[in-house]
């Protein structure tokens, strides 16, 4: 089953490269019998002719026939309900808990009087 969906896949994929695809296996035979400008040599044609016109068909099959209907647009309506929740005024009662009075500062500042130099070397 998986291989089919595969194939699927690759021919959806690869659907617009198959007319270069026939271009290509079938060369020969476009340009002997299928060019337009066979008798024009000068044109240089080459079957290019054949795989324009086989590229406007594949496009023409790929967009859609009218874009009207395209233009067709279903609105859906978008309904959230949120319960909000109802802001109480009441006080709560929480612990109070006690801060330690004995608060000790560990922190000092040293003041250097002289200033930080590196030492010195002698070569």
């Amino acid at each position: 089953m998986k291989f089919f969906v595969y194939i699927f896949l690759f021919s959806v994929v690869f659907r617009p490269a198959f007319p270069f695809l026939d271009y290509v296996v079938n060369y020969h035979y476009i340009v002997t019998e299928l060019c337009e400008n066979k008798n024009a040599p000068e044109l240089s044609c080459n079957g290019k002719c054949h795989l324009k016109k086989e590229l406007a068909k594949a496009y023409k099959n790929d967009v859609p026939a009218s874009n009207e209907k395209k233009t067709e647009t279903a609105e859906t309506v978008v309904l959230f309900i949120v319960n909000l929740p109802v802001f109480c005024f009441e006080t709560e009662h929480t612990i109070h808990s006690k801060i330690n009075s004995v608060y000790k500062n560990l922190y000092s500042h040293l003041d250097a009087v002289s200033v930080f130099r590196p030492p010195a070397f002698n070569y």
